[in-house]
């Protein structure tokens, strides 16, 4: 069972807001909600979707395993953020893990519900049409970004990354993220991390205070990520 965080959380997201009322009432009615410690992994690759989820509040990262044994980072979900949807439409096996890098408060659309909504609702559709083409632009861009931009530049594009307001309408300017996670999101160093960051500090991009970022201008960040490499 939800409780009426999580159920206010779902009824104000950009979907939510557009359901009919027994729409609403039936969503609501059945999702729940669950709460997961930093380092938790909340889906396995291997195990088939079951649910769409919604972050209301926390940090997650969607990861994989090269065929060679090496975690790859694939995209970070900040509060506001949902997931989960291509997996569940198909009803398929997941193809990665997802991990919580806090302490993490979600909501849990059963993907019958999700399966329901499809089927009856005209304005969740556009939604989730927007939601898929917004994701696949984000993965294409992080695809070419990461083949050929230098380390650093993948530092300030995973934190651009969490400021796309289709995907993560709940981001504010100050983003609660400690240098570790900004790392594990990047795929670098703390170190490199760490050096990034006081560069963008000083070319006054951000500014960085301990467990958290507070970004001053988005566009020169959005610009740092993309200079071509020196």
């Amino acid at each position: 069972m939800a409780s009426d965080s999580i159920k206010d959380f779902i009824a104000t997201s950009l979907w939510g807001r557009k359901l009919g009322a027994e729409e609403l009432r039936r969503v609501l009615s059945d999702s729940s909600e669950l709460l997961v410690d930093g380092g938790q992994t909340v889906c396995h690759r291997g195990v088939r979707a079951e649910y769409w989820y919604g972050v209301a509040d926390g940090l997650l990262k969607v990861s994989n395993v090269t065929r060679g044994g090496r975690p790859t980072s694939l995209i970070g979900i900040p509060t506001g953020g949902w997931f989960g949807e291509g997996s569940v439409l198909k009803s398929e096996i997941r193809p990665y893990d997802v991990v919580a890098l806090r302490e993490s408060r979600l909501a849990l659309v059963p993907s019958s519900t999700f399966h329901w909504l499809m089927d009856t609702s005209l304005a969740f559709n556009r939604f989730l049409i927007e939601q898929l083409n917004a994701r696949l632009a984000q993965f294409v861009i992080r695809l070419e970004h990461f083949r050929s931009s230098a380390p650093e530049k993948h530092v300030a594009h995973c934190l651009a990354e969490l400021f796309n307001a289709e995907l993560y309408p709940g981001t504010a300017s100050k983003l609660q993220i400690s240098q570790e996670e900004i790392a594990y999101l990047a795929g670098v160093s703390r170190q490199l991390a760490n050096r990034t960051l006081h560069r963008l500090e000083e070319a006054k991009v951000l500014q960085a205070s301990y467990g958290s970022i507070r970004i001053l201008d988005i566009e020169a960040l959005r610009a740092f990520a993309s200079l071509p490499d020196e």
